[in-house]
């Protein structure tokens, strides 16, 4: 007789995934900065900008989702941040100038905000507050590996079709 897997592990991985999905936003890019910066023909300066305002935005929108998400839902809030995050992600793709592709980093950092709020917040109201802690463990120990791994992740795409399939793998993601 097969036992069914309990729900909370499909959630947890879940979780892992949401929680991925700030990392791969920036640390998928990293490799692709000297690419950009010769198509692009720009310096050191704007090819560092498409990381740190990608990081910046991130950071200030983390600010922001936990307090939204408990007004307006988990589910609408996390949907919308990871379609802000998908958006970016096609607008980087298809960008023909550096501005563009800064504004769809700004948008991909927006929505990559959620990722790591609303995993925290889901698991506390689906583990409740006995087994927070050992779940906000793993989930960390998972947003780790995200800047271990993708730098590498990003130059295998990169090294097999371009610098810009790896937004097409990150809007997949999205």
């Amino acid at each position: 007789m097969k036992y069914p897997i309990p729900r909370h592990r499909f959630i947890f991985a879940i979780l892992v995934a949401i929680t991925f999905v700030s990392p791969m936003a920036n640390h998928m890019f990293i490799p692709a900065m000297p690419l950009v910066k010769e198509e692009f023909n720009i310096g050191d300066e704007l090819a560092f900008a498409t990381m740190s305002l990608t990081m910046m935005m991130m950071a200030a929108t983390s600010l922001l989702y936990g307090g939204i998400s408990d007004q307006w839902g988990r589910k609408k809030v996390l949907i919308s941040g990871l379609a802000l995050y998908t958006i970016g992600a096609q607008l980087v793709w298809f960008s023909p100038t550096i501005e563009l592709l800064l504004a769809g980093r700004i948008m991909q950092g927006a929505g990559a905000g959620c990722g790591i709020v609303l995993a925290r917040a889901i698991a506390r109201d689906v583990y409740g507050l006995e087994k927070i802690s050992s779940i906000i463990a793993n989930l960390t120990a998972a947003y780790v590996l995200g800047p271990l791994l993708a730098p590498s992740i990003g130059s295998f795409l990169i090294g097999s079709q371009g610098w810009r399939f790896l937004f097409l793998v990150i809007t997949t993601i999205g």
